[in-house]
């Protein structure tokens, strides 16, 4: 399966291999290797949440006051709080930042900032009009993504109580910072050609593609996240497999649930383990009418402030 993040690429050898052998690459892969690739500029609030959530005498009213610096953070917070999707068991509105923080959670509140933060990058990026147009398209790629794997989580739990360990909201945090990395590698670019080197752009996003997933590992556990978020953005499972079905699993089947409804070619390719619970997941979703489906998709998103 072609890397999760970037599924929409369809990788072409001879420019794939052309890709490796640029300046840029080795220039991008030695950061990496370093841990000197640059970290998306995201808010200083974000940074400062980022240091913060990570300590461990870190309270919900420490975490409240840092979002107050943000009003916009603030909101999304507050509205996802309220939303069906990271808060299904609570009719009572909530209108306050520290009931919200209390109600969602420290670390999911940090997801939730850097999944807007990283959101706003994409969308509001000031580079050239491909790698702004490519970022853009990673932007929409990505909600598309990450509520295909919250819709699909809720499937999966509802036909098998033995799942309950998996969230609907973190599917979709996980979803939606999988590809993290294609703003760092697309930064890079920008400063490769601002030094005055020149690399035909096509060949240029087949090193996005391939130094993508490295770079998410790199950014991801720079700030933070755990394993189940790096696993996903590596499309590879780094802990020992258990009986259980991991977020892995769920983007894996949301992939291969995207690319049948998109009647992508690719698909007789692509090999997916499923449970009973998956399989019935898949066929659902697999059998709805497209504006139903989609349908879905923008609620979810929608519902969450994203």
């Amino acid at each position: 399966m072609d890397h999760l993040s970037l599924f929409w690429v369809s990788p072409n050898r001879d420019k794939y291999l052309k890709a490796i052998e640029t300046d840029f690459f080795q220039r991008v892969y030695r950061s990496l290797k370093d841990g000197t690739l640059e970290l998306p500029p995201i808010p200083d609030v974000v940074v400062k949440l980022q240091q913060a959530c990570n300590q461990p005498n870190t309270t919900v009213r420490d975490v409240a006051t840092l979002l107050l610096d943000d009003a916009t953070l603030t909101a999304a917070v507050i509205r996802s709080a309220n939303s069906a999707v990271f808060s299904p068991r609570n009719n009572r509105p909530c209108h306050d930042i520290n009931m919200a923080v209390s109600r969602l959670g420290i670390q999911r509140v940090l997801g939730i900032a850097t999944a807007h933060a990283i959101q706003t990058l994409k969308t509001n990026s000031p580079f050239s009009k491909e790698c702004n147009a490519l970022l853009k398209k990673s932007a929409t790629a990505s909600r598309e993504f990450g509520s295909t794997m919250a819709l699909l989580c809720q499937k999966v739990r509802s036909y098998d109580d033995e799942n309950l360990h998996l969230e609907v909201e973190k599917s979709l945090l996980i979803g939606l910072l999988a590809d993290i990395g294609i703003y760092s590698a697309v930064k890079a670019f920008h400063n490769y050609t601002e030094e005055g080197h020149y690399l035909d752009f096509e060949i240029a996003s087949h090193v996005f593609f391939t130094v993508s997933r490295e770079a998410s590992r790199f950014i991801l556990k720079s700030w933070g996240f755990d394993l189940d978020f790096v696993e996903v953005s590596l499309n590879r499972r780094i802990r020992k497999a258990n009986e259980d079905v991991s977020y892995l699993d769920i983007a894996k089947m949301a992939n291969h649930l995207l690319m049948f409804r998109a009647k992508d070619e690719d698909i007789n390719e692509h090999e997916v383990e499923i449970t009973l619970a998956g399989a019935e997941a898949l066929y659902e979703l697999s059998n709805l009418e497209e504006k139903d489906f989609r349908h879905q998709l923008t609620n979810i998103i929608d519902n969450c402030g994203f």
